[in-house]
């Protein structure tokens, strides 16, 4: 079975429903934590309490839908990416939306005193290295930090991993390589930060202890690239390829990985903290079923639910996915409040509905006279200089729980 390698221009276009899906399965966590839910007996509550995979899974997409253009630039089947353009649309994605949120919600949504500090360190997104993202209406902004930092590095990554002086092949080789040595950096930092009191390591919220996910969607975009005929791992790409074909298979082994991290294997369904071993678990279970679950999307053959994940619907809902994972959680605790309702007092499936809508609402808002507008009118010369993938340059893969 030969792998398909996708021209420049291609898109993922299944890959807008994961990004919706995963966006309002975050809130489903959310919702579910906050009204108490995820702690009673039954299926349901550990579900939903590992519904935060929705944040594995828009790792795995920054991976791949940001390093392809790279990668496919090492294998001599693209120009090189402009990397001033890539942070510049980088950064046009992410700051606006983000600038606008963070303002808004320490000036008139927290219930929290604020200090002119805090406005920066939210701002510049470096929270997460002083203990200072102590704001509930905020919390969830740790993922942003870690994007961004992934963003820095993906560029150096590829000059150094991808140079295509000794041919693609060596190239392809180098590039699989460093993606497994992503891994290994990834289990040695929590091996070391590990040491330490989990309930107090700032470490579990910084880059290197997500690598091993970025790499697994790096992976996936080298595996769309890489002709079969190259012959860099053969029994690597047929294997892969020959697992694509089947969707049902993928998402099986996907699901059966998701389950047993419902179990007390992975962290608490509470605020008790997680052990290592309970965390670490949690963390490669993740991984795996991502995996499978995005392998057969953008290896596979299209197929009806392909297509669902495709339709127009879809990338509406994915353009909106980035406002909706900044808004909900200040709009689910506003609501919250105006309702009456104490925390972990029940009322799951009102909450949900209302902060479902309420997010979309605010996010449409955003999205059709923020967001858009800047891309729309920035981009303007960017054809021709730089060809990423259309989902990388028009969509943030960046939610978190």
């Amino acid at each position: 079975m030969k792998p398909t390698v996708r021209p420049a221009g291609g898109r993922f276009a299944a890959l807008d429903g994961v990004r919706a899906l995963a966006a309002y399965a975050v809130i489903g966590t959310h919702v579910g934590f906050n009204s108490g839910r995820t702690q009673h007996p039954g299926i349901l509550g550990p579900v939903l309490a590992r519904l935060d995979f929705g944040v594995t899974l828009f790792f795995l997409l920054s991976g791949f839908l940001l390093y392809r253009p790279f990668a496919r630039h090492s294998l001599g089947l693209d120009p090189r990416p402009r990397v001033g353009i890539f942070f510049w649309r980088r950064a046009l994605r992410i700051f606006p939306a983000a600038w606008i949120f963070v303002v808004v919600t320490l000036t008139w949504l927290t219930t929290y005193a604020v200090h002119p500090t805090d406005y920066l360190h939210y701002l510049l997104l470096i929270q997460t290295y002083d203990h200072h993202d102590y704001d509930p209406n905020l919390t969830h902004l740790w993922t942003l930090a870690v994007e961004v930092s992934f963003y820095l590095l993906i560029p150096a990554f590829a000059w150094v991993f991808g140079r295509r002086s000794a041919g693609p092949l060596s190239a392809a080789r180098r590039q699989l390589a460093a993606c497994a040595g992503l891994g290994v950096v990834a289990l040695a930092f929590n091996v070391i930060q590990g040491q330490l009191p989990i309930s107090n390591s700032q470490a579990l919220l910084w880059l290197p202890g997500y690598l091993d996910w970025f790499a697994l969607g790096m992976l996936l975009a080298l595996l769309t690239c890489i002709p079969a005929e190259l012959g860099v791992w053969p029994r690597l790409q047929q294997n892969t390829a020959a697992w694509a074909q089947s969707l049902g298979t993928c998402w099986v082994i996907a699901l059966v990985a998701f389950l047993i991290a419902t179990l007390p294997v992975g962290v608490p369904y509470t605020l008790a903290p997680a052990t290592w071993w309970q965390w670490t678990a949690q963390h490669y279970l993740f991984g795996l079923a991502a995996f499978f679950f995005l392998l057969p999307l953008v290896l596979g053959p299209a197929n009806g639910v392909t297509k669902a994940l495709g339709s127009e619907i879809a990338h509406e809902l994915a353009n909106l996915s980035y406002s909706v994972y900044l808004w909900h959680v200040p709009i689910m605790l506003l609501l919250q409040r105006e309702l009456g309702y104490e925390s972990f007092r029940g009322h799951f499936m009102t909450m949900l509905v209302v902060t479902i809508v309420a997010t979309t609402a605010v996010a449409a808002v955003s999205w059709h006279l923020v967001e858009q507008p800047l891309l729309v009118h920035f981009s303007r010369g960017w054809r021709g200089r730089s060809a990423p993938d259309r989902h990388a340059s028009t969509t943030a893969n960046t939610q978190s729980s």
